[in-house]
Parts: structure tokens; sequence; C-alpha cells
């Protein structure tokens, strides 16, 4: 029955071998072990799968579609639109269809006797907004290869996020409001949010560099001019006690109720990786609840990376932990240069009062905010 179930799915959720332009076999196998995973599960999770394979993004044409935004600036102002296609299909072949429906199946008509459509191409326009930054893994060794023109690119792993291709900015949804509208903004979610309940761990095992977030690759292990400071839970925390069980450690944590903070914990706005064992090191990846990060925000702060004249300087939300805190004269520019961090992990993110409060804590002047992903002494800058 999971087969044939199956076999329907995949006549639903379709891709072609034409279209992709690659003729081995592991990549359909494994496209199809998609339907044969969700043949008694839910059209969410089939969705999300089908929609981060490299094969529907190849296909319908959506891999590597950049933001108008990226494009304007990689090119010196050339105006383009992100990819469409997949924005169409996802609706009109795998989901929604062209014309709204009574709950009898039969279509539902305007005034006039026309039949009303569920969408227009503004929602197309809107929601292929939702589909940029969509990339391939590069190619690895242990599954089926052959030289194509495809052979440059892994076709089997799941999609992954160059997060400078997404598009930033809000995308309206089909009942006159906007996608994310059911999430709690950002801003209002409560403070130290990865020591309450549903904030989700994921195991790394040895390698301290977070998988859903990016460090910079020296983070790993340190250089000439980098000393890592690690965030090291302390052994009297509750979150310790859940990451660690006792030295049995599971791929994944969600925490089933809110935590007091213990020790360091106390002293941070937020975590990326925690570190709670050593010899062997072990790592988790901490992953926030969904929230909306709004595109417009009142008082923003700017934050930059350490050398100014590097590009990258942006403006972030004060009340979000956006960047490490960096005390300096804000007006001078040697002084910003060699600000020094007060942080209590290499590659923190405070808010703006937090970093206030560290910077007069230390009897400096107030507080200059590095790009978030700036690490070190003022001797080397780094970057994604």
């Amino acid at each position: 029955l999971r087969q044939r179930m199956a076999w329907a799915l995949c006549q639903i959720f379709t891709v072609v071998e034409d279209n992709i332009g690659d003729i081995t076999t592991e990549i359909y196998l494994n496209y199809y072990d998609i339907c044969v995973r969700n043949a008694f599960g839910n059209l969410r999770d089939i969705l999300k799968e089908v929609s981060y394979s490299p094969l529907t993004a190849t296909h319908l044409t959506f891999m590597a579609s950049k933001s108008a935004a990226y494009i304007y600036d990689d090119t010196d102002g050339k105006i383009s639109s992100p990819d469409e296609n997949y924005a169409r299909e996802v609706m009109q072949l795998f989901t929604i269809g062209l014309d709204k429906l009574n709950s009898d199946g039969t279509p539902q008509r305007d005034e006039h006797g026309r039949i009303i459509q569920v969408y227009t191409n503004d929602d197309i326009m809107s929601f292929s907004r939702a589909w940029t930054g969509f990339q391939a893994h590069k190619r690895r060794g242990n599954y089926e290869n052959e030289e194509s023109s495809t052979r440059h690119r892994n076709l089997l792993d799941p999609l992954y996020i160059e997060e400078s291709w997404r598009d930033r900015f809000p995308k309206h949804d089909l009942t006159g409001g906007y996608i994310g509208d059911t999430y709690p903004l950002c801003v209002d979610m409560p403070g130290k949010a990865f020591l309450h309940k549903g904030a989700k761990y994921l195991l790394l095992g040895s390698n301290p560099l977070p998988e859903l977030m990016v460090d910079h690759p020296d983070l790993q292990h340190g250089d000439l001019y980098l000393d890592i400071k690690r965030m090291v839970l302390d052994p009297s925390s509750n979150l310790y006690a859940e990451l660690y069980n006792e030295g049995e450690y599971r791929a994944v944590v969600t925490l089933t109720e809110n935590l007091y903070c213990a020790g360091n914990e106390c002293d941070v706005d937020t975590v990326r990786v925690v570190q709670v064992a050593t010899n062997p090191d072990i790592f988790y990846e901490y992953v926030p609840l969904p929230c909306v990060h709004q595109a417009f925000y009142e008082g923003g702060k700017q934050i930059s990376r350490k050398d100014r004249d590097d590009e990258g300087v942006m403006c972030a939300d004060p009340k979000l932990p956006a960047a490490s805190a960096a005390c300096g004269n804000q007006d001078i520019i040697a002084s910003v240069k060699s600000a020094y961090q007060f942080h209590k992990y290499t590659s923190e993110r405070v808010t703006y009062t937090t970093a206030e409060d560290r910077c007069a804590s230390h009897s400096s002047t107030l507080p200059v905010i590095p790009l978030d992903d700036s690490v070190g002494d003022g001797k080397t800058d780094y970057g994604h």
C-alpha cells in the first residue's frame, strides 16, 4: 500500500528527466523516496521535501534564483525579477489549483457568473521572491555520478539557502495579509529564548561550526590572531543537564519547559553553539523558534565590520541580538578600528542595550557594534 501511495504522489509531484539533463539512477530513486517516506504523512512535510529537492529546483527552474536587490548590486544597476516558475506551479499543480472551489467541489463564481481565480500574476510575483536563494551543494563522493551537463552540481542532497541571494522584503499572501502573519515578531519573543520551551538544539558532535548558521571556518580551530572563546555551559545548569543527558547525547533536543539560567547563560542575550563536554569536545547548535524579522523598524542602528573600509555596513534592529559589542569613540576612525570587544563568547550577538551596559561597566564610551559576522582582535577581519 505504501508503494501504491508513493507512486500516486509522484504522479503529482513530478520531475522530468529531459528538464534535468542527468541520466543517473540514484538521484531519481532518492527523489522517489520522498514520496515513499511521506505516503502516509501530511501535505506540508512532502511539500517541504519536494521544494528542497535539487531535482525540483532544476526542473522548475528556481535553482539559484536571486533577489532583484542582489542582482542590482552585483551587476551595477541591472533591473531583474526572480524566477516565477515554481511560485506558479506549486499553486497550480501541487496544491490549490486555478479556481476557488465550494465545499462540494464546484467552482465559486462572482456576481457576473465568472469563475473566481485563486491567485493573480501579482501573487506569483510576490511568491517568487520567497523562492530566492535556493542552491545545490557542491559535488561530493559516495553517490552515482556521470559525465553530464549537471556533473558539477550535487543533485542528491537537499538544497541549502544562500543568504545573500534571498529577498528580504515582505511578501503578501492570498488573504490580504503577509506571509508570516501567524508567527510572532522576533522583537516580541521572550528574553533568553534559548532557555524557553520549544527551543531546539542540534547535535554537532566535535565540530563547533554551526550547520544552520554561517560562521567563518577560522572559528573551528582559530589561527595566529584569533583566540576562540567558546560558550561552555556550566555543569550546574538545567540546560547542561538536558543536553549532556548523562553522556547519552541525542541528535535533537527540544526543551519541554522553561529553564532558569545558570553561570554564563545569565550574561548573554542568545547563544549560537554551546559546548557541553570536553575530551572529546561535544557541541550543540541552538535553533530558535520561528519568528518574523521586520524589514522596517524604529531606531535602527548601524552595524559594520571592525574595519569600516570593508564592504558590509548595514542597519539592524537595536532590540534584537544582531552584533557583537565593541567599545570606542564612534566619531574617531582610529578608535573604531581599535575598539575592544567585550564578548562572552566569540561571534556573540547582543542587543544595543546590552552593548551599552557592557561598555558602561568598563568605563568606556558609547559602543560601536561591528557586523554580526566579525570576529578577531583588530588584527584580522573575518566575514562569511
